[in-house]
């Protein structure tokens, strides 16, 4: 009897051990189950949709069918090179976060850093400030002052109205870099319940398509508040975001902008939806929008191009500005400049007649040094004056006569040459048109009045 009890004492002991390491097993397999669905729970770990059937994470797909991704234009390409060098950062300045508003007037101040605002009116908007509140389109601003970027908001309704702002590029895609965006809320009059996401809960901002959108090819961007970290190791799908274009849909898990193409007639409509990592719709407000795609007649973006000029991208960098201004400036000293070349040329033009008048034996007369313009009534006038002076004494002979009568002719000769393109004389006396040669005394030829006799 001995024996038969301590046999059974020691199978009972292996047995109690065996239940041990069953009990541990167990509550082992209990505890990672729950942890590893958990993670496919929506934020809060309470489970969504059908409890009863696998809890399996929801992978990603890419594109596909009558749906095609491509690379961004060669314009995009070179801005988004050029503008990588910034990081830009944003500020609420007022109204603060939560406020109650007793005014729907309202404006809205934003700090802008490290962000070159630019908007040409040719080529459009460069880099630029989106302001979006709750699920209407955006307002767009490209001006700032002293970094300061100010929005008139009229006419917000009355109740809790949630505000989105962005550093935006050219063609509207947000910045992702950290402080590029914010979020906020306002209440204008008192807050309504349930019309807006609590402070915690995800929600999600579509970015574009919107007003600079272009079908061909199209540009999808969004924001997604309070999304928690994920893909940081396999398996921990938190959240997706299903988006369907003209009804075919695919699935994405990052923030990162698309550029799509789709066959046939283009794109008609876009849909996107905020899920859990099960695959079931995020409830809260602004998780489920439709956008519908219009026609936007007219010239294509210049971003859209496959490639900008030096000089387009200056403007749409806003570096070109400063330069555009200093033009009018040259423009305006440029006559002053251009007078003292022309009043130069008068002068030579001027002085070139008075190198040529001199008589026919090749001697320049001395008058023409100082008065650099002559005409034929002035060299007549100085050969009388001439005359009068060499016969005041009255006891010149033959001899200075046939002098008077050479000089005489010479200049008679000269002014009948230059007679047809000399200036018409204002009257002068008569006494100085003396046209007839001289013989004997110059006294004796001429009347009291200057006449010949």
């Amino acid at each position: 009897m001995g024996r038969l009890k301590l046999r059974s004492m020691t199978a009972s002991g292996r047995t109690h051990r065996i239940h041990r390491w069953l009990h541990a097993l167990l509550a082992l397999w209990i505890m990672v189950l729950p942890a590893a669905t958990a993670q496919a729970w929506p934020w809060g770990g309470e489970g969504s949709g059908d409890r009863g059937r696998a809890a399996e994470i929801v992978g990603v797909s890419a594109p596909s069918g009558r749906l095609q991704e491509v690379s961004p234009p060669g314009a995009v390409q070179q801005l988004q090179a050029a503008l990588s060098s910034h990081t830009p950062r944003l500020e609420l300045i007022s109204p603060s976060d939560g406020s109650l508003l007793s005014n729907g007037d309202l404006q809205v101040t934003l700090r802008i850093e490290d962000w070159p605002l630019a908007e040409d009116p040719q080529l459009g908007l460069g880099a630029h400030v989106a302001l979006q509140i709750d699920d209407a389109p955006p307002v767009r601003i490209a001006h700032s002052d002293n970094d300061r970027v100010e929005i008139r908001v009229p006419d917000l309704s009355p109740g809790s109205h949630r505000f989105t702002a962005y550093a935006a590029m050219p063609w509207g895609e947000a910045v992702k870099s950290p402080g590029a965006s914010l979020q906020w809320r306002l209440d204008l009059l008192q807050g309504l319940a349930g019309t807006q996401p609590e402070p915690d809960a995800p929600w999600l901002a579509v970015v574009s398509p919107s007003d600079l959108g272009s079908s061909n090819p199209l540009l999808l961007d969004w924001l997604i508040w309070n999304a928690p970290l994920q893909n940081l190791r396999e398996g921990d799908g938190r959240w997706r975001l299903r988006i369907s274009v003209n009804g075919d849909s695919f699935l994405v898990d990052r923030q990162e902008a698309l550029w799509l193409k789709a066959a046939g007639n283009g794109i008609s409509s876009v849909q996107m939806e905020l899920l859990d990592g099960l695959g079931d719709p995020i409830t809260p407000v602004f998780n489920n929008q439709l956008r519908a795609m219009q026609a936007r007649p007219g010239a294509r973006p210049a971003w859209m191009q496959s490639k900008l000029s030096d000089e387009q991208m200056a403007r749409l960098l806003g570096d070109a500005i400063a330069e555009e201004q200093q033009e009018p400036e040259q423009n305006e000293t440029q006559p002053e400049n251009a007078r003292p070349e022309s009043s130069t040329q008068g002068d030579a033009s001027a002085e070139k007649p008075a190198t040529e008048d001199s008589d026919d034996t090749g001697r320049t007369d001395p008058s023409d040094r100082s008065e650099p313009v002559r005409n034929a009534t002035t060299d007549q006038a100085v050969e009388a004056e001439g005359l009068l002076t060499g016969s005041a004494d009255g006891s010149t002979g033959e001899s200075e006569t046939v002098t008077g009568r050479t000089d005489e002719e010479a200049s008679d000769r000269q002014a009948s040459e230059r007679g047809t393109a000399a200036i018409e004389p204002v009257s002068e006396p008569e006494r100085l048109r003396i046209t007839s040669s001289l013989g004997g005394s110059a006294r004796e030829l001429l009347n009291d009045d200057g006449t010949q006799r």
